[in-house]
């Protein structure tokens, strides 16, 4: 009884909605049993460890800030020798080092603003008689300052579902700090079963497992060859092909570009889809140039190829490597170019991809291989008459 006490944490901390607006990075950590069923705990409200500087993330803010536009006429204006791609990204890099240190400054920090308008407001009306203008002009600034507050806070909530409004910035708020806690990573267990809580020895972890993964073992020699000699059925068409690889036209640039969403994670050039598509009157010409010479000459600018890797626990309270899913942060330039290709391919899948293949295909659930294999399961066990045999393999890929 006392084993299972244990594996479910019978002894917890815990706190108010209070508490965690004013320490949102406190964490409980659970000291080793001694001929007992309950845990010593130990409160701390320490931060967490900063591993970098700041990265440059694109702002929803700013896409209505007069200055911002500025900029990035200034940064387009400005003569770049090059490639299409390597201009596109010398512009980018260029905006992003302005933005960056014009953001630094702490002008675009609306929660600030907003104490300033608001202490400003209460002065001007114990002056007698009150200026009404001007108190109706700063309450006009404050309201969209405020509303400029939720759209951070919106933005780093990565709430999806809810609409903008009044009171929504506290919500917005909370969601961040719990998700931020939840996807924190205080340690993680070795081979050795031995507990790694430093910032490097949980990188160098992630990184041996990850390399170790995705590494080649016991190569076939000629599998090339070998696929070549295989009584494949040509499946792809000279009218899909011609399809396929049709010019790309700078509508369809367009199209893709403003059919992603806004405020999904960026790459590691730090901008969405919201910059793209506020200040596409400015930059869509670069951008059109850009993937448009992709598609003729086959070649991809290694810095647009550059991509973040993050770690989403799996679980709560995680422990070890696996237990943790890595996905993909790719710049919005590659996206396009990835998204244009499948949204042509898409068309053409149901005559390439079999009928017994659930993934990949429109109106075809992948949760339809749950069914089968029960069924399928469900057969061979009930199955107990007759000369012919089955059996089911359980195969690890």
């Amino acid at each position: 009884m006392g084993q299972a006490c244990i594996r479910e944490r019978l002894d917890r901390a815990l706190c108010s909605q209070g508490w965690m607006d004013r320490f949102p990075e406190s964490m409980v950590k659970h000291f080793t049993d001694q001929g007992s069923d309950h845990r010593a705990l130990l409160l701390s409200d320490k931060s967490y460890p900063r591993i970098c500087r700041p990265l440059f993330r694109f702002d929803a803010r700013w896409a209505e800030n007069p200055e911002v536009r500025a900029m990035v006429v200034y940064v387009w204006d400005e003569e770049v020798e090059g490639s299409p791609m390597y201009r596109l990204w010398t512009r980018l890099k260029r905006l992003r080092h302005l933005l960056y240190d014009w953001s630094r400054a702490g002008m675009t920090n609306s929660l600030r603003n907003i104490n300033t308008l608001q202490a400003e407001i209460d002065r001007i009306k114990q002056v007698s008689p009150i200026n009404w203008d001007e108190v109706r002009l700063l309450e006009s600034e404050l309201s969209r300052q405020w509303e400029a507050e939720e759209v951070y806070w919106e933005q780093k909530s990565r709430v999806r579902w809810l609409r903008r409004g009044d009171q929504n910035t506290s919500y917005f708020h909370t969601v961040t700090r719990a998700r931020r806690k939840r996807n924190f990573v205080v340690g993680l267990r070795n081979d050795a079963g031995e507990w790694v809580t430093e910032e490097r020895g949980k990188a160098d972890l992630a990184s041996d497992f990850y390399q170790h993964l995705f590494s080649s073992e016991n190569q076939v020699p000629d599998m090339g060859a070998r696929v070549e000699a295989l009584p494949l059925q040509r499946k792809v068409t000279e009218e899909m092909n011609a399809q396929l690889t049709a010019a790309v036209l700078p509508a369809e640039v367009r199209s893709t570009v403003f059919s992603m969403g806004s405020r999904q994670a960026p790459g590691s050039d730090g901008f969405t889809g919201k910059f793209f598509k506020s200040f596409w009157d400015i930059v869509g010409g670069s951008v059109v140039e850009a993937v448009c010479s992709f598609f003729q000459t086959n070649r991809l600018l290694r810095s647009f190829n550059h991509t973040w890797l993050t770690l989403i626990p799996k679980v709560d309270n995680v422990e070890t490597i696996r237990q943790l899913r890595p996905i993909s942060l790719c710049q919005i330039v590659y996206k396009v170019i990835t998204k244009i290709m499948s949204e042509r391919l898409a068309p053409f899948l149901p005559e390439i991809i079999s009928e017994g293949q659930n993934a990949f295909i429109r109106e075809r659930q992948i949760v339809e291989n749950v069914l089968l294999g029960h069924e399928l399961m469900h057969y061979l066990k009930i199955k107990n008459r007759g000369k012919k045999g089955y059996m089911a393999l359980k195969v690890d890929m």
